[in-house]
């Protein structure tokens, strides 16, 4: 009886972390993705393509690094790589081409976080522009990795909302300052924001690639929550290091997804402004 508990807690525990962490990556995912296409209309409609690729043009290497540096570090092989090669035709502006064994467990793993790897990458680099860019961004992220400590399994949706509500006004009364619009490091991290955000996209293809490898991200999971709940006695007990691993990662999303709904409301701002003042009309940016 006590082996099969230890078992049900030891399925329950990983599984539990798969569904965080996928559930986690495919909804905060899936909201970048939508921002990032409404950050795009808007500079089409405004602009034409000369709009997109205003930021595409560095948003687009750093989605395509994503994908890049992932099958490097699962030994996929490279066959063609374009940082920035806008196909009219397609609508593509960039690409990378890769194969796999499909026998090689770790090779299969390696799609998952291929296909995730520009909305890792492109977290990270927005991390990092915040945090170098914005005085007192480590105050921030602080606050962010704070709130999602205490996310409540009984209420997910309530508490990421609280989440997202409370580090938008942190964000918001940190980033937009007087001395910080005056200063040209604010302008710099505003225009890179909004270039690699418009960017941060879970295509279809994308998604597909993460859900062929998600399997075999189990075992590893299992093996790690096997020898942690080994000599704990607490059934209820979830390996520290898997916790908050996931408290970052969800951290990082929060502050990512924060960024892009900011660079979309000032690029609509500023494209609707054009648009009204050329045009006579209100541009729609959905």
């Amino acid at each position: 009886m006590e082996a099969l508990s230890f078992a049900r807690d030891l399925l329950f525990a990983t599984f539990g972390q798969i569904i965080t962490l996928f559930g986690t990556l495919i909804a905060f995912g899936s909201l970048m993705h939508f921002i990032s296409r409404f950050t795009s209309h808007s500079l089409s409609r405004a602009f034409g393509t000369k709009g997109i690729y205003s930021v595409a043009w560095l948003g687009t290497p750093v989605h395509e690094f994503g994908h890049l540096l992932f099958c490097f570090i699962f030994a996929h092989k490279v066959m063609e790589v374009q940082f920035f090669k806008p196909d009219p035709l397609t609508g593509a502006l960039g690409y990378v081409r890769h194969k796999w064994n499909s026998n090689n467990p770790w090779q299969v793993i390696g799609n998952f976080f291929i296909g995730i790897g520009p909305i890792v990458i492109g977290s990270v680099a927005l991390f990092a522009l915040f945090y170098l860019l914005i005085p007192d961004g480590s105050e921030v992220w602080r606050t962010i990795l704070g709130q999602v400590y205490k996310v409540q399994l009984s209420d997910l949706l309530g508490s990421y909302i609280a989440i997202l509500r409370d580090s938008l006004f942190a964000l918001l009364h940190t980033v937009f300052t007087a001395s910080n619009i005056t200063s040209w490091r604010f302008w710099v991290f505003l225009y890179i924001s909004i270039s690699i955000a418009s960017s941060i996209r879970l295509s279809t293809s994308d998604l597909k690639h993460s859900l062929s490898g998600l399997g075999c991200v189990v075992l590893p999971l299992l093996i790690i929550n096997l020898l942690g709940m080994a000599n704990i006695t607490d059934p209820g007990y979830i390996n520290p290091f898997i916790t908050s691993s996931l408290v970052a990662i969800t951290s990082l999303l929060v502050l990512a997804l924060l960024l892009s709904l900011i660079g979309f409301l000032v690029t609509y701002l500023m494209s609707a402004i054009y648009v009204k003042i050329r045009y006579r009309y209100l541009l729609n940016p959905f």
